[in-house]
């Protein structure tokens, strides 16, 4: 894999006459058939690095024994290096590509979600709020 973890490629933005472009390299050959491709092969890899990743986050977060945890979180991190490594592989394939979002609607989603604030913990005290939605453990 590409160990280069600041390289990108050299990646081009694409208007395809649409208003929202496409950010991507060029695409390298493949052969496309029925059977596995390369393309296939790190697409279902970086699927399976994707969702170890989910799971190691969940037994970091509900692991007491603190050797455990250390373990796991190292074992995460190697699991989200490895994942970062595919997509940038993929991306400087062209086999990836990126949409940016459009101002307005990052906006309506801000919006949309600003009005959770009031569900977090305190800002002012450090304390959780009482009676909110979560509560501190007793540990």
């Amino acid at each position: 894999m590409n160990s280069n973890r600041g390289s990108y490629g050299s990646y081009q933005q694409h208007y395809s006459g649409s208003s929202s472009p496409t950010i991507k390299n060029p695409s390298a050959p493949f052969e496309k058939g029925p059977e596995f491709n390369d393309r296939d092969r790190l697409n279902d890899l970086l699927a399976t690095e994707k969702w170890l990743t989910d799971g190691f986050n969940v037994f970091v977060r509900e692991t007491s024994h603190q050797d455990l945890y250390n373990d796991v979180l190292h074992i995460l991190n190697e699991t989200h290096h490895a994942c970062r490594d595919v997509f940038n592989l993929m991306f400087e394939k062209g086999w990836y590509s990126l949409h940016p979002e459009q101002p307005s609607h990052v906006e309506e989603h801000y919006q949309k979600y600003s009005g959770y604030q009031s569900q977090f913990p305190s800002q002012n005290t450090g304390q959780y709020q009482t009676g909110g939605m979560y509560s501190p453990r007793d540990y």
